[in-house]
């Protein structure tokens, strides 16, 4: 359903190979294989995100309704309800708009990358730079609405030493990645701090959703209920105790996934970018995918 973490990655590896110097082509593929892998499966993992947030509002506000007793649609009691329902409500649709705009600078990113090669490659890039420019203004305005969108200060300048270019990479593309490379490593790093924002937001709501789940699906049926089916009881408390405890650690590892890319990028760019790096990082990101999926 969600592809554009894989589009991304994979132009980056275009771009890799492209300024690197590099043009092997089975080099390239395994690159390129290992991001759309990575990218589903941080994709994957931002379901889970969507899903958890909403599922954690439902049972707060389940939780309520057995607190608050029995009430009439019109009276207070009632009303105050309705009011908690959308403060909490709302709160979901900010967290859900953050996820939506994270996959938005994605796309934004890709579409720029892509734009970069077709520079790279045009004898009249005119065109190219003009839509470079429109797709890069489109890239830092979502950027600074991911900043708005935090829920805590995100810092819009990413620190980053001096980026010093290949001599081998030349003509527009060297002329845009000298006017840019700080601003992309910017949005990079913005992406990687919203992963991280997310998955600590994530680990909270596991908490509740385990604390409330645990005393309406394991608590409550032991006291109240006449008879227990003792087997399916048992069964039920281990999935509330264990559920989505993987979750979180998997997200930070795919924020941690894309600190490598935009270390990847930068050496690529500046043509430090070696064999044994590459390997090392799609055999990283191999097991991190089949980690996602293999526990799903």
């Amino acid at each position: 359903m969600m592809r554009n973490f894989h589009k991304t990655f994979v132009v980056v590896a275009i771009i890799a190979t492209f300024a690197s110097g590099c043009r092997s082509t089975d080099e390239y593929k395994k690159f390129a294989e290992t991001g759309n892998s990575f990218a589903e499966a941080t994709n994957s993992l931002l379901e889970d995100a969507e899903k958890i947030t909403i599922n954690t509002t439902s049972e707060r506000l389940l939780s309520d309704r057995r607190t608050s007793g029995e009430f009439q649609p019109s009276d207070e009691a009632a009303k105050k309800f309705i009011a908690r329902y959308t403060e909490l409500s709302e709160e979901d649709k900010k967290r859900l708009e953050l996820i939506k705009e994270l996959r938005r600078h994605n796309q934004f990113l890709q579409a720029y990358f892509n734009k970069l090669i077709e520079l790279a490659g045009s004898d009249s890039p005119d065109r190219s730079k003009a839509a470079v420019e429109s797709i890069a203004s489109n890239l830092q305005n979502s950027g600074s609405k991911l900043v708005s969108l935090s829920p805590i200060k995100i810092d819009r300048l990413a620190s980053v030493t001096k980026i010093v270019l290949d001599a081998r990479i030349r003509g527009a593309m060297r002329e845009e990645l000298e006017k840019r490379k700080y601003a992309i490593y910017q949005e990079i790093t913005l992406q990687e701090k919203v992963l991280k924002q997310i998955s600590d937001s994530v680990e909270e709501d596991i908490k509740t959703i385990r604390k409330l789940q645990e005393y309406r699906l394991v608590l409550e049926p032991l006291t109240q209920s006449p008879e227990v089916n003792e087997d399916t009881w048992i069964a039920t408390r281990y999935q509330v105790l264990t559920q989505d405890a993987e979750v979180v650690t998997k997200i930070k590892n795919a924020s941690d996934k894309l600190t490598n890319l935009k270390e990847i990028f930068i050496a690529s760019i500046e043509g430090d970018l070696t064999g044994e790096i590459l390997e090392n990082f799609i055999q990283e990101t191999k097991s991190f995918s089949a980690l996602v999926y293999n526990q799903k």
